[in-house]
């Protein structure tokens, strides 16, 4: 993983480490990870993904990565290419010895008058197949919203 910093843009050059460091002596942070994607127009597809190391009462710490692509053009691809990212991301992280994330959170809106729900079943499964816990938009998914914010700064 590279690219990662802060939500204020300071570089981290080891997500690992920071995030370890981060935990040392806390026991109530959950890690909980979520992404969004924006295409624009015909250039180019932009991922965000986040991590936030959240702590009841006290808010979170945020780091993210946006990574460009070449352009997307369907959108039920790129959708689920935004969940698997979360995914790859929460396996990346167990597999280096950080706490299992407590949630995905994924920006797909449960509401079938959105496109984005013609692939919520698809995408509840894969995260929940990969067990995780997941959360949708509406449903709690707090930070997709700091992904949105990403991918469109």
């Amino acid at each position: 993983m590279k690219n990662f910093r802060t939500l204020y843009g300071t570089p981290i050059p080891n997500p690992i480490e920071y995030i370890k460091e981060y935990l040392v002596g806390k026991t109530d942070v959950e890690i909980l990870i979520g992404s969004d994607s924006q295409s624009y127009g015909t250039r180019e597809t932009i991922y965000g993904v986040v991590i936030a190391l959240y702590t009841k009462g006290k808010g979170a710490h945020v780091l993210c990565v946006k990574e460009k692509t070449s352009f997307e053009k369907d959108m039920s691809s790129r959708l689920v290419k935004e969940v698997w990212k979360s995914v790859e991301l929460a396996e990346y992280l167990k597999s280096n010895g950080i706490p299992k994330a407590t949630y995905i959170d994924i920006d797909l809106n449960p509401d079938p008058m959105y496109n984005s729900n013609k692939i919520l079943r698809q995408a509840i499964g894969m995260v929940e197949g990969m067990g995780y816990k997941v959360r949708a938009k509406h449903m709690g998914a707090s930070v997709t919203y700091a992904a949105d914010r990403l991918v469109k700064s």
